[in-house]
């Protein structure tokens, strides 16, 4: 375990300093603090829980996070499980927290625990004022933060982002009767706690306060859903739909379950090639492949690709929409879901233990050294030399490259066949099966990055 001595009273200052916080201020994760929250989790302190790229989480980095975050012991459990669905490859965490999108780490937790533990489902369902929902959410940005290197302006891209990258998490309320949870939706047991994990944009809330018909709220909600200006809107993204309490009862005493509400809101949020076009937006080269038999672009495929919530607390009727923050097609990234193990009794992590010098866990991982690599031999190039260009998949990207290849042809004579290899998205290494191939095939290779 990792440590470096601070004066106690100087740590917090310390931590700002070095860059470890998100800019709040945080609970100095001395080597006290730490050994109780790994007696919790009944882990050591250099198990490793996984590798993203070049960099590896133990045990130790995580709890140090997550008491920087103000996490209780009985929080980790719920922390724990989050940061292993952060950590499957199927969420690709690289993209969605470096991304220019400024993606929030969206946890939906459903299940007993969340109650047991202190989470908050009513009221300010989305708010501030509730230390577990705050903490636990806050704990998975700074182990993005400081393990895997997501800093503003460094690994993190984030153009404009929001203030859900701090902490947002959506616990599930009781749904009304009939309706089934969302664990049990997603194929677990009523007993069982679940978290779930989705990149998004901010919480869109949506008002319906006149009307309990069931087809006039899902015109409400669907409405937000299409909203042009978002950039996943008619090429199948995803997204969270929370459903306060009056639109939840409204739709259950029309008798529509679950998986009505899921299928009519992905029906009626389809939009038009032509209105996303009034609002300015330039179709990308295949977005009109996503096009049904209707004509219609959409916001998301299925209702597999919403997350319906019941959350929130008495009013007039309001809901609220999360949308993912890219398409799936551009971010890799799937929902990913995990089962949280009992959390252990509820307790508060250590004071700060006596004494003038702390002794602080590190929570962050050092920067790699860069290897040094010497560039390949440039050999002559033979006539007729095959010519790859690896398109990205980004918007534009294949016809700035079919123009760049044609203006190479024309002013170098040595260039013959050229071929253009579409990566099926952008969010993710071109394969080795397929890179072999190219390389085996051309002799020269241009590859398009970045945005």
């Amino acid at each position: 375990m990792d440590t470096i001595s601070v004066g106690a009273g100087a740590a917090q200052e310390e931590l700002f300093q070095r860059g470890w916080t998100d800019g709040l201020p945080v609970i100095p994760p001395t080597r006290q603090r730490v050994d109780v929250g790994l007696e919790a989790l009944g882990l050591e302190p250099a198990t490793v829980l996984g590798t993203v790229g070049d960099r590896t989480l133990t045990a130790d980095r995580l709890v140090s996070n997550a008491v920087m975050a103000g996490c209780r012991t009985e929080h980790l459990t719920v922390v724990a499980a989050a940061v292993d669905a952060m950590l499957d490859p199927g969420f690709n965490v690289e993209t969605v927290v470096s991304s220019t999108g400024g993606a929030a780490l969206c946890l939906v937790v459903s299940g007993p625990i969340s109650a047991a533990v202190g989470m908050n489902a009513g009221p300010a369902a989305l708010g501030p004022g509730n230390r577990a929902n705050a903490t636990i959410g806050r704990a998975l940005r700074l182990i993005a933060r400081n393990v895997l290197g997501a800093r503003p302006g460094e690994r993190d891209g984030t153009s404009i982002g929001h203030p859900g990258q701090y902490t947002l998490v959506v616990v599930e309320s009781p749904p009304p009767s009939g309706w089934s949870t969302l664990r049990e939706a997603l194929g677990h047991a009523p007993s069982e706690t679940t978290v779930t994990l989705l990149g998004t944009e901010g919480p869109r809330q949506i008002g319906n306060h006149l009307s309990a018909d069931p087809d006039a709220l899902v015109a409400t909600i669907a409405t937000a859903m299409a909203d042009p200006a978002r950039f996943a809107v008619g090429k199948a993204g995803q997204g969270v739909v929370v459903l306060g309490p009056e639109h939840a009862a409204a739709f259950a005493r029309a008798g529509w379950d679950r998986s009505r509400v899921g299928d009519a809101l992905a029906m009626a949020s389809r939009v038009s090639p032509e209105a996303l076009r009034r609002a300015g937006v330039v179709l990308e080269d295949d977005q009109l492949d996503l096009r049904g038999d209707d004509g219609l672009l959409p916001v998301v495929e299925s209702r597999a690709d919403l997350l319906l919530v019941t959350a929130g607390g008495a009013g007039p009727g309001w809901s609220a929409f999360l949308p993912a923050w890219a398409p799936k097609r551009h971010s890799g990234s799937a929902v990913v879901t995990r089962r949280v193990d009992t959390p252990h009794a509820p307790d508060h992590l250590p004071a700060q233990q006596g004494g003038s010098v702390a002794e602080i866990v590190i929570p962050v991982v050092a920067e790699p050294t860069p290897e040094l690599v010497q560039p390949a031999p440039r050999d002559e190039v033979a006539s007729g030399s095959a010519l790859a260009l690896i398109d990205n998949s980004k918007p534009g990207a294949a016809r700035f490259l079919r123009y760049l290849g044609e203006a190479l042809s024309e002013h170098l004579r040595a260039i013959g066949e050229i071929e253009l290899v579409t990566k099926p998205t952008s969010a993710r290494p071109l394969d080795a099966t397929t890179t072999g191939s190219v390389a085996a095939r051309s002799r020269l290779v241009i590859s398009g990055v970045g945005d």
